[in-house]
């Protein structure tokens, strides 16, 4: 009964969750295309390694960055993953520095056989965040000083249902499908604060997003000699156009800042509920990891994205082709059951950079982070826990942009319990 308790107490988080607020994010980059994207680091694990996934498959987690690895599960073992997710950021220009920090969850994840030769996932992962509060002040003489303010909150969450199948010994292929789903709410306001006698303009938009989208992924192992093998990755995601509604309103107001109530002067625009596409383009991704099994691993990831082919309702946002290479590893001490901790501990380092979507001001928009991790198994169970810390930089200070400092922090726990399993009595 216990399994059927664990599915229970699962199912009652996960409709909890699925209502979960995006506010777990502080980043003036996020206000362009779908915001920060939360797609390279899907559990604490793989965080861990610098985010290498698209080669990996293990039997004590699950990984739905490729779909294929949900093979790897035991043909008999139900498993749970809960991750818990925390960020430091500190925003540096040339001439200032302000921090911010934020914890939030990250994922909740289940997989289970079917038969000998289907395995299943189920789980709900961030897919981007928007949060950020920007405001630049424009000094202008013999006249109020203009400023303008920027803020944006929210983002999309998938809840996805994954299936992966061994095609026969080396083979085996999945897919994910999953339904994308979420608000992001932005506005722009110009206003005067030494002027009592000129209006404001304040510009909001909110887009939600509610639409099913699929990626598919393909494992191949090279078996060697002494218990080792390489195994080769591919996934892919094609284009999709995803059902949107967006409400705009642009009016002129005074107050609304520094606490003075915000008074609505006149509408300039209003359309509410409009319906619209959102162009999510294709991606793709190779990995490879060769390891001694039970040991150690090491891998690399390569993952592109077609973003210039991003629209919203009709509109491009200037966005570039985005990639990501990742390489990283694990390694776990010979031991036996009765080793100490640090012996039956998995020790795991790695790296990675990121080519992202943003070029501003002609400046390239990338991202660097190097990562280590921990796991700690428990005596006399298939449970689990594993922590990662990654360090990095994004952005630059270069033509008046914005660099970040962060420290991701990310806490896993994974739970294994034996199904049809009956006790034997003499």
């Amino acid at each position: 009964m216990r399994e059927v308790r664990l599915t229970i107490s699962f199912l009652l988080v996960f409709t909890g969750i699925a209502v979960w607020g995006q506010t777990g994010i502080n980043s003036p980059y996020s206000r362009f295309g779908l915001g920060e994207l939360h797609s390279s680091n899907v559990n604490t694990a793989v965080m861990g390694m610098g985010g290498v996934s698209i080669g990996f498959s293990d039997p004590t987690t699950l990984n739905p960055a490729n779909p294929a690895s949900y093979t790897a599960q035991d043909s008999s073992a139900f498993m749970f993953e809960v991750g818990i997710y925390g960020n430091s950021t500190t925003f540096k220009t040339t001439s200032m520095s302000e921090r911010g920090s934020d914890v939030s969850l990250n994922y909740l994840m289940l997989g289970f056989p079917v038969t000998n030769w289907y395995r299943m996932a189920l789980g709900i992962l961030p897919y981007s965040k928007v949060g950020y509060n920007i405001q630049t002040t424009l000094e202008v003489p013999d006249f109020s000083d203009v400023v303008h303010n920027f803020t944006g909150d929210g983002g999309l969450n998938q809840i996805f249902w994954g299936h992966g199948f061994n095609v026969n010994k080396n083979l085996r292929v999945g897919f994910n499908a999953a339904y994308l789903f979420g608000k992001s709410t932005r506005s722009s306001m110009i206003y005067f604060p030494d002027s009592a006698y000129i209006f404001g303009t304040k510009s909001e938009s909110d887009i939600k997003v509610s639409d099913f989208i699929f990626d598919y992924g393909l494992q191949y192992d090279l078996n060697f000699a002494e218990n080792r093998k390489a195994t080769i990755g591919i996934t892919y995601a094609n284009t999709f156009n995803l059902n949107a509604k967006r409400n705009y309103l642009s009016k002129t107001l005074t107050g609304g800042y520094d606490d003075i109530v915000e008074n609505v002067i006149d509408t300039i625009y209003y359309q509410p509920d409009q319906k619209g596409k959102l162009i999510l383009p294709q991606r793709i991704g190779v990995g490879v990891t060769y390891q001694n099994i039970g040991r150690w691993l090491i891998g690399a990831d390569f993952e592109w994205q077609n973003w210039k082919k991003y629209k919203a309702f009709g509109e491009p946002d200037s966005l570039t082709n985005s990639w990501r290479v990742a390489v990283g590893g694990e390694i776990q001490p010979k031991h036996s059951s009765i080793s100490s901790l640090y012996k039956r501990m998995t020790y795991r380092l790695g790296a990675r950079y990121n080519h992202s979507y943003l070029n501003l001001y002609g400046s390239q928009i990338n991202e660097f982070g190097i990562s280590f991790g921990l796991g700690f198994p428990l005596k006399k169970s298939k449970t689990g826990i594993d922590v990662s810390f990654e360090i990095g930089k994004r952005g630059t200070t270069d033509n008046q942009l914005i660099q970040e400092n962060f420290v991701n922090v990310s806490l896993g726990i994974s739970i294994q319990e034996i199904w049809f399993y009956k006790k034997q009595y003499h």
